[in-house]
């Protein structure tokens, strides 16, 4: 076999390795840059912001949230969820919801995907090992009555009393 030089060595270790131009991580990195995803980013935020000074009065930390142009984007279809967590005690109650305020005071913590996996577990985790980030996963999108894949950008916020809430917002993704 002929030598490979420097360059082609490298291609080759990228290719192998998923570093490529096709890789999944790439595409998902495109769309965490992508303009929506950072207002998600950006309203999450400010979200956090929001609770960190309201946290003592959650009811009308919902009515914002759901009436404040600050706090979703109806021609991207974003907003906010925000959960009371604690896995120890199996918990993750919907605080404030930016559009189905039905399922404040609801226990998700079982709930599944429809692919089965228990989500709510997985954003516990993120957020506790590393504060924030982002999680994709297929969700039925109620603007459309469709299943989805979403991209969500989460984060958590301490609350006096060692309460900690995930406050998210994510993007609709086609199919």
């Amino acid at each position: 076999m002929a030598k490979m030089n420097d360059l082609a060595k490298w291609l080759l270790i990228f290719l192998i390795f998923g570093f490529g131009p096709f890789s999944p991580s790439m595409a998902q990195e495109n769309e965490i840059r992508s303009p929506v995803a950072q207002k998600a980013k950006t309203i999450v935020e400010a979200a956090c912001d929001y609770i960190r000074t309201h946290s003592n009065d959650m009811s009308a930390v919902q009515h914002v949230l759901r009436n404040d142009p600050r706090f979703f984007d109806r021609k991207n279809a974003l907003y906010v969820f925000v959960h009371r967590y604690d896995a120890a005690r199996k918990e993750a109650i919907v605080c404030a919801h930016g559009i189905r305020p039905e399922l404040i005071g609801k226990n998700m913590w079982n709930l599944r995907t429809p692919n089965g996996r228990l989500l709510f577990h997985e954003i516990a985790r993120l957020v506790e090992k590393d504060g924030e980030g982002w999680i994709e996963y297929d969700w039925l999108n109620p603007f459309t009555n469709r299943l989805q894949p979403k991209l969500s950008y989460v984060k958590r916020v301490l609350l006096g009393g060692s309460r900690k809430v995930w406050v998210g917002c994510g993007l609709w993704k086609e199919k």
